[in-house]
C-alpha cells in the first residue's frame, strides 16, 4: 500500500474474516480523502497470517470508523499521521537503528530507503516468486500497465509457459512452402 493508503486505513476496511485490507480512503496534507489516487487505487489486498495477526492485536479497541495509525500530538491522541513527521520521528530513527545478517553472518546496517521502496521491494519478491505482472499491478493499485511492466525483467521463467503452450499443442505449427 501507498503511505497515504495505509495512514488513512480506518478499521472498517479490514476484513479479518478474509484476510483483506480494503483500499479506500487516503490521508493528505488536507486530511482524509474519500477516494484513493486513481480509480484502479480503489482494490483489495490481501494479507498473510502473520500480518493480520499483528494488525488485529493494535486494532482489537478501535471503533469501527477510526482510523488505524494514528499519533499522539500535543496531549492529544488519535491524530492522523503527518508524513513529514513520521518518517523524521519514526521511519529514519527505526531504519538507523536496524541491523541485518549478511551471507557471513556478519551485522550490516539497513540500507537507507525510503517507505515507499517498501512498495517495489514487495512488487520485485512477488514478480520473482511468479506472481503475474497483471496480479502486481492490481495489488498495487497501477493505473497503467506500463508502471509495472519495471518488474517484468524479474519474472523468472517468463517464457516457460508460452513455451508449454506451443509443446501442448495438438497440431505442431508448420510452415508452408
Amino acid at each position: 500500500m501507498r503511505w497515504g493508503e495505509l495512514s488513512g486505513l480506518h478499521r472498517h476496511r479490514i476484513d479479518q474474516r478474509r484476510s483483506r485490507i480494503f483500499v479506500v480512503e487516503v490521508n493528505t496534507k488536507r486530511g482524509i480523502k474519500e477516494y484513493p489516487k486513481s480509480s484502479r487505487s480503489r482494490r483489495e489486498v490481501p494479507l498473510p497470517a502473520h500480518v493480520l495477526e499483528a494488525l488485529e492485536r493494535h486494532i482489537y479497541r478501535l471503533d469501527r470508523d477510526a482510523v488505524v495509525f494514528t499519533t499522539v500530538t500535543r496531549g492529544r491522541a488519535g491524530r492522523l499521521l503527518d508524513d513529514g513527521n513520521w518518517r523524521r520521528q519514526t521511519w529514519w530513527p527505526a531504519v538507523e537503528g536496524a541491523r541485518y545478517f549478511d551471507d557471513d553472518g556478519e551485522q550490516q546496517l539497513v540500507p537507507h530507503y525510503p517507505p515507499h521502496s517498501m512498495r517495489h521491494t514487495c512488487a520485485s519478491w512477488l514478480v520473482q516468486k511468479g506472481v503475474s505482472l497483471y496480479e502486481v499491478q492490481h495489488l498495487l493499485g497501477h493505473e497503467s500497465f506500463q508502471t509495472t511492466q519495471r518488474y517484468a525483467h524479474l519474472q523468472p521463467d517468463a517464457h516457460k509457459a508460452v513455451l508449454g503452450a506451443w509443446e501442448r499443442m495438438e497440431t505442431p505449427l508448420t510452415i508452408a512452402a
